[in-house]
């Protein structure tokens, strides 16, 4: 049976509108492991997930595990895959601390330009919640816009103001495209590396959705980083 992957679907042209589902699904077909997609359902997916988040697999032994990264670390183990085998110690450590920013930091500044700036958090609605019943989308869309205003409070980068969120967000994008330089793979490496397909996900995330924000401005002047995201799209996906 192939590995069930639980994650929200196609949004913007991308094959998935959350970065941590879209690093997965790029792992998946980068590593060549065979999946099939399980359809998102409001009333149900959230429930079976294990972290209470998407994404989460199904394994081939049935058993559910949730969080991406730590999901690419058990398939990588299981199926005897290291995407950065070509890598020394040092690139790998790079490797890590610059994943473990895109995950903990950039994300919050792009849920932020979604959720709390008013023209995102129409698009949010839009896109994500158009598929609620009528009757239960007012209340559900309410209540969960205030849940991550709170978790933007207790992560940290909610307390700060919006010019300096986004200066934040900035910063890091000019440090991505300061490490990938003129070649194609992050490390100068001949195929994706881990961090390739993460950066390819959160670029996306950021460019690609009708979304305007100080950080898709900048992202979009970065023209490595550009380049870099539309061909992992291709080579991933297919989609220039």
């Amino acid at each position: 049976m192939p590995i069930r992957l639980h994650k929200f679907g196609d949004a913007w042209g991308l094959p998935d509108g959350s970065p941590f589902c879209l690093k997965l699904e790029g792992f998946l077909r980068e590593a060549a492991v065979p999946y099939e997609v399980v359809p998102f359902d409001f009333s149900r997916s959230f429930r079976k997930a294990p972290k209470g988040k998407l994404p989460f697999i199904e394994d081939e032994d049935g058993t559910v595990v949730g969080d991406s990264s730590l999901i690419i670390a058990r398939l990588s183990r299981r199926h005897g895959i290291d995407l950065d085998g070509g890598l020394d110690p040092r690139q790998r450590a790079n490797s890590h601390a610059f994943r473990r920013m895109l995950d903990e930091h950039l994300y919050w500044v792009a849920v932020f330009s979604r959720w709390m700036e008013d023209a995102g958090w129409k698009t949010v609605q839009k896109t994500f919640f158009s598929a609620m019943p009528a009757l239960l989308r007012p209340v559900a869309t309410t209540l969960a816009r205030r849940q991550v205003a709170a978790a933007l409070q207790a992560q940290g980068l909610g307390r700060h103001s919006r010019e300096e969120i986004y200066a934040a967000g900035v910063k890091d994008v000019m440090a991505l495209s300061a490490a990938l330089g003129d070649d194609a793979f992050f490390f100068a490496a001949d195929r994706p590396t881990l961090l390739d397909l993460w950066a390819y996900a959160f670029v996306a995330q950021i460019i690609v959705p009708p979304i305007s924000s100080p950080l898709q401005d900048a992202t979009r002047t970065l023209a490595n980083l550009v380049a870099h995201c539309e061909r992992l799209q291709t080579r991933l996906f297919g989609q220039g």
